[in-house]
């Protein structure tokens, strides 16, 4: 793959996913890195094959850009699509895959919740066999007890 062809592919792959200013910004980051390589002595071919997929890039910038997604710049609105970069605007209704960011309090909150019912339900389930257990104790106690009697009441047979 040639420069241009990586340029080219990393572009399409960004444009309307997110705001115009952050495809710039990274097309001149990659621009200016593959500039700075080749005068390191590299070749083309090597800083190529290095950056890999510029579609598998594209994603990545796409997935930590905040309030991208579907990204449809104000000037193309009237092309009958969202506009702005708020999360609830940004994304298209048709076949949008959400990502939920769960570093979030309230996903902390949920799985701490979820991880206390967990644990009370298997105290429940532990305290309930052992009322049934319990009470039959003296029992087990008094036919262990018969049995030592009725083989002699002395220490294991040898």
């Amino acid at each position: 793959m040639k420069k241009e062809e990586f340029l080219q592919g990393l572009t399409e792959a960004l444009t309307n996913e997110v705001p115009p200013e952050i495809v710039r910004e990274n097309l001149r980051y990659y621009e200016d890195y593959i500039r700075e390589e080749m005068g390191k002595g590299r070749s083309e071919n090597e800083i190529m094959e290095e950056l890999g997929s510029p579609r598998l890039i594209a994603r990545t910038i796409i997935d930590t850009t905040p309030g991208s997604g579907s990204y449809i710049d104000r000037d193309n609105a009237a092309a009958g699509g969202f506009t702005g970069t708020d999360s609830r605007e940004s994304y298209q209704q048709s076949g949008s895959v959400r990502h939920y960011d769960l570093n979030k309090w309230y996903w902390k909150l949920l799985a701490l919740v979820i991880l206390i019912a967990v644990i009370t339900l298997i105290l429940m389930i532990v305290g309930g066999i052992l009322s049934l257990v319990i009470p039959m104790l003296p029992v087990i106690g008094m036919v262990l007890l018969i049995m030592w009697f009725v083989r002699g009441g002395s220490g294991p047979r040898k």
